[in-house]
Formats: C-alpha cells, structure tokens, sequence
C-alpha cells in the first residue's frame, strides 16, 4: 500500500499533467500560411505598420525583445533569410537558423518535430516545398507560423509587393497590376493581396500554367481578377506590371520545356511599350534577365524590385510584432 508521502507524489503528478495538458505559450491562431488567412482590413493594417516602422526603425526596436524565432528552411534563400534574421535583432529578439538538412526533421514526425519547435520558440518561420506540410506544422505548434514560401504561396512577398505599390502611389485603390508568367506560389499571394487591397489584376499566363481554379474563384468574391492568354491584354492601363521566374524551385526537371512554353511572355520593352508610362516593374528576384525579364526593363527608371526587396525586411518586422501583439 502507498504511503502518504508517494500518494502525494502521485497526486502531484497527476495534478501537473492536467494542468499542462492542452496548454500552449503562444497564439498559433495567428499563423501566416496565406494571404486569404487575413481579412482586407489585416492586409492593410500589415502593410501601414510595414511603411512605419520603415519610417521610423526604432519604433519596434524593443518588440522582441526577450523573444525568439525560429526560421526554419528546407529551401534555399537569400531574401527570406536574410530579412527575417536582421529584422528580429533589429527588434531585440534572438533569431536561429535552422537547415532542414541538419535537423531530425530529416527523421522524425514532423508533426511532433513542430511541437518541439514551438517549446524553445515564440514564433516559426518555414520555407518548405509542401503547403500541407505547414498546415501540419500549424496544427501541432504552440505558437504562430509563418509561411516563408511553399509551393502555393508567398504571403511575405506579396505583402510587401503591395507595401511597395502603395509606398509610391501613396492610395492603390482601384489601381491594377498586371502579372506575366507562370500562374505559381508568387502569382496566388498576389491575386489574394490585389482583392484586399482594393486592386484588379489581370494574370497573363500561358494555357496549362494558370493560376489555381479555387484561389482564383475565392478571390473574384472580392474583387476583380481576370485571366488571359495574351501579355499585351493584361498590362493594357497597369499601373504595375510585375514577373517572376519561369523555372520555379522544384521545377528544375521541366525546365526545357517551360523555356520554351514562356517564350512569348518575355516582360521586355516591347512589352512595356503597351503598359501606361508611369507603370512600375515588379519582380520577387531572383531574376533571370533575358529569359522572364529583360535587362533593359529590370534596369529601367520605372523598375522598383529593389525597393520590393528591402521592404520584405520593414513589412515582415511589422507582422512578427503584430502576430506577437507586440506592436
């Protein structure tokens, strides 16, 4: 028979485990996989707190402090990385680098690996090749998730696209942007951000490359999206007209044949000369000049994708604060 001394142990126990079951340390509620996660009022609110803490850095320069991120990658990345890194110590925080590779996400339950994460973090960034898989990661962490590319989305990106747009506008409502190329992860945060900000985009693609029948659909409930064939239809009245690569990571094996299917859907000057003067340039990077985009076009006056590229680190310091509600 126990002893009193070992039936309290037990009691203590016992006591412990309910209390901590189901428990979590953060909101993983609050996760980013998609765009389509916020409504038009969080996009517009992400992208003002973007061009204000670019306005003034030492605004969240405490937001994270005491905090940590995990960033996690099974792909490459020189943008993601590198923004990510600098913003959480530009706000106090500890930022850390993991590579897939090297991790037992090689070897264990991702699920129970997201799990593990989310008890040293209070906040993960993936970059993964599956969708599914960040939902996965989602549903088993504790706190926030976001998605720093997959093969649908690209939520930061597109965020900081339309950031740009209206940092040189100044009001993007009813303005249009025009996208050119392959209907991929890019293309779909940018149809879902265009609705939300109150923006029509017409898509250019060629026919078995479109866009995903159910993100389109989801998003003509909000706005006005439109799809062609014919580049020259898409950046008539753009007031931005935006690219990305042909051969998307994952992609490398059908290379030859995207080359060739692309061919006509060059954003080059001939292109440009049917778009407004004032119209924009756009690209993620990283570019491949004289295949997507010519040279003289990504080095034209009217090219802003540098502008792009640095604002991913002034939006993304904005929504790490707002998903931590530190902002």
């Amino acid at each position: 028979m126990p002893t009193a001394a070992e039936l309290d142990r037990i009691e203590r126990s016992n006591r412990l485990r309910e209390e901590r079951r189901g428990a979590r340390r953060g909101k993983p509620e609050r996760s980013l996989l998609a765009i389509s996660d916020l409504s038009p009022a969080d996009v517009r609110a992400l992208i003002a707190g973007g061009l204000a803490a670019k306005r003034d850095p030492t605004a969240l320069a405490s937001a994270l402090a005491g905090r940590a991120v995990g960033l996690l990658f099974q792909k490459t990345s020189t943008r993601t990385r590198c923004s990510f890194e600098v913003g959480v110590g530009q706000m106090g925080g500890q930022a850390l680098y993991l590579d897939w590779r090297t991790t037992n996400f090689t070897l264990g339950h991702l699920e129970d690996e997201a799990k593990v994460l989310s008890r040293y973090f209070d906040l993960i960034m993936a970059r993964v090749y599956k969708h599914q898989d960040l939902g996965a990661m989602k549903a088993a962490s504790e706190v926030p998730i976001i998605n720093g590319l997959c093969d649908l989305h690209h939520p930061c990106q597109g965020l900081a696209d339309y950031m740009t747009a209206l940092e040189y506008f100044g009001d993007v409502e009813g303005l249009k942007i025009a996208y050119v190329g392959d209907g991929n992860n890019v293309c779909h945060s940018l149809i879902e951000g265009a609705v939300r900000v109150g923006m029509e985009i017409a898509v250019a693609h060629p026919p078995a490359y479109a866009p995903r029948e159910e993100i389109v659909a989801a998003a003509r409930a909000l706005g006005r999206v439109s799809l062609t064939s014919d580049p020259r239809e898409a950046v008539e009245g753009a007031d931005v007209v935006y690219t990305d690569t042909w051969v998307s990571m994952g992609d490398e094996a059908q290379k030859e044949e995207r080359l060739a299917t692309f061919a006509g859907y060059q954003v080059d000057e001939a292109l440009m000369a049917a778009a407004p003067d004032h119209a924009l340039v756009m690209h993620c990077l990283p570019a491949h000049r004289g295949y997507e985009i010519s040279s003289a076009v990504f080095d034209s006056a009217n090219s802003v994708v540098f502008d792009q590229a640095e604002n991913r680190l002034h939006l993304q310091k904005y929504l790490m604060a707002w998903m931590l509600e530190a902002c």
